[in-house]
Parts: structure tokens; C-alpha cells; sequence
């Protein structure tokens, strides 16, 4: 069974060009804007992040509260200065990790095979 990918970003656009790097063939991929999130829960998010204080960013805190959701990895995709990105409470958490903008795909890849098996 594949993996569930839930790619979340305001502009459709966005969305589209992250899930084309996903490699397909073992990962079910789904598009979301953040107040559409899927009922049931994905494996892994990748969240396009453009900016602080935005709808991206107040999706990631909620799904860091809610102990349902706080340990489902989440990839961020961003343009932000790292000190901006290091500087949110949520920076800390070994179950998010950074890519920077503009995404390769080798990077994302490698990035959501580590956030999926961290031991490996």
C-alpha cells in the first residue's frame, strides 16, 4: 500500500509543482488547500510556506497541538530566511524538516525518506 503524501499550499499552483517532484510510483499524493485537509490523516504533509502568519503556518501549529496529528512528519517548503523559520516554536520538532525554495527533487526524496524512517 503506498504511502499518503498530503501536499497543502494556498495557491493551486504551488501545490501542483510540489506533488510533480514527489516520485509517484510508491507515494498515494493528494492536493489540499490548508483549510481543506483531508479526515483522514496522511503519512507525511509537505506545506508550502510562504510567508509567517499565514493560513500554511497556523495549519502546521494546529496539527503540532492536536495529539492526534502532532507526531505525522511535515515537510516545509520555503523561501523564508532560515533565522525566520528557526525563530517558530514548532522549528525544534525532529518530525519537521526544511526544504528550500525553489524544491529539487532529489532534496524532497531524500527529505521524506528521512522523515519517514529516521533510523534507517
Amino acid at each position: 500500500m503506498p504511502t499518503s503524501v498530503a501536499v497543502v499550499a494556498s495557491d493551486a499552483r504551488a501545490r501542483e509543482r510540489l506533488a510533480a517532484l514527489i516520485p509517484n510510483d510508491s507515494f498515494s499524493i493528494s492536493l489540499h488547500a490548508p483549510d481543506g485537509i483531508p479526515q483522514e490523516m496522511p503519512n507525511l504533509f509537505i506545506i508550502a510556506l510562504p510567508a509567517l502568519e499565514t493560513p500554511e503556518e497556523q495549519l502546521i501549529e494546529r496539527l503540532r497541538a492536536n495529539e492526534a496529528t502532532a507526531n505525522i512528519p511535515i515537510v516545509i517548503a520555503s523561501a523564508l530566511p532560515m533565522v525566520h523559520l528557526q525563530s517558530v516554536p514548532y522549528a525544534a520538532d525532529w518530525t519537521i524538516a526544511v526544504v528550500e525554495e525553489p524544491v529539487k527533487a532529489a532534496e524532497l526524496a531524500d527529505t521524506i525518506r528521512f522523515l519517514l524512517n529516521p533510523d534507517a
